[in-house]
């Protein structure tokens, strides 16, 4: 594995410290991204808009958008009551650390929110592994309420093809949805299983390691870990079963991590 923490060192700015849109690739496969990177299982890029996609790869071949796992890095305000508001990066609002390149080992941008809420995103790509990371820099005039950095890593329906509900059911039989908690319990779900993910049963005090096992994905599995500065929120919207998707939210602890330098890690084949 890379070693972490290093990327200042390498940090290529590029023009002027002025905010607009990520550079854009104009070669195929990575035309309109920013940057790509790929291994024998799957492709991962960033598009100009800041968001990530992992492309799983089928015979060397990438699959269907609507099987992508997108990785979305937003700024979370938290309101009196705890109800919690997203706050996504402005069009336009977006500044490049690295270069753009379909080869990267490390991607590193910045973006601000609506109320001038300035954070940093950093992957770091080593085989099938990718390190995600950030930090807020600026709060703007987001001062009224708490906010935090979330990378939030969403995996769909990978049956949305399949009409018939008994046909679902069927292929999501085998499904498998295992986490970890922060204070050490073991869940496992069926992909069938109606699940509220974001309940206090489920999430407890925040989620540590995660095992997907879809059979949309043809025997790959999803592998999570938050890393000791770090926890996951699992969540789905609902009471619903896991086969109809789910996000896993990652957040850094600021206290023990004011540098910014925790990462989590993220596993597909």
């Amino acid at each position: 594995m890379m070693k972490l923490g290093w990327f200042l060192s390498s940090v290529v700015v590029f023009g002027s410290a002025l905010a607009g849109n990520l550079p854009q690739l104009n070669d195929q496969p990575w035309i309109g991204w920013y940057a790509g990177y790929e291994c024998r299982d799957f492709r991962f890029g960033v598009k100009n808009d800041g968001e990530a996609s992992l492309i799983p790869l089928q015979k060397k071949e990438p699959i269907s958008p609507r099987y992508w796992i997108d990785i979305i890095p937003v700024i979370e305000e938290v309101l009196p009551g705890g109800r919690v508001v997203t706050k996504k990066a402005q069009d336009g609002g977006w500044e490049a650390l690295t270069e753009s390149t379909a080869e990267a080992e490390k991607i590193s941008y910045r973006g601000t929110v609506t109320g001038g809420a300035k954070f940093e995103v950093h992957f770091e790509l080593d085989g099938d592994e990718i390190l995600g990371g950030g930090k807020i820099l600026d709060k703007g005039e987001l001062t009224e309420n708490p906010i935090r950095l979330s990378i939030r890593v969403r995996v769909p329906n990978v049956y949305y093809h399949t009409k018939n509900e008994e046909d679902v059911e069927d292929k999501a039989d085998g499904d498998r949805i295992q986490v970890e908690r922060s204070d050490g319990k073991k869940l496992r779900f069926d992909g069938w299983d109606p699940v509220w993910a974001e309940k206090e049963d489920v999430s407890g005090p925040g989620i540590k390691t995660a095992r997907i096992d879809l059979d949309g994905y043809k025997g790959a599995k999803i592998d999570l870990e938050s890393g000791d500065k770090g926890l996951f929120e699992f969540w789905n919207g609902e009471k619903r079963p896991l086969y109809k998707g789910f996000t896993f939210g990652w957040k850094p602890d600021p206290l023990k991590d004011p540098e910014g330098k925790a990462r989590f890690t993220l596993k597909f084949g």
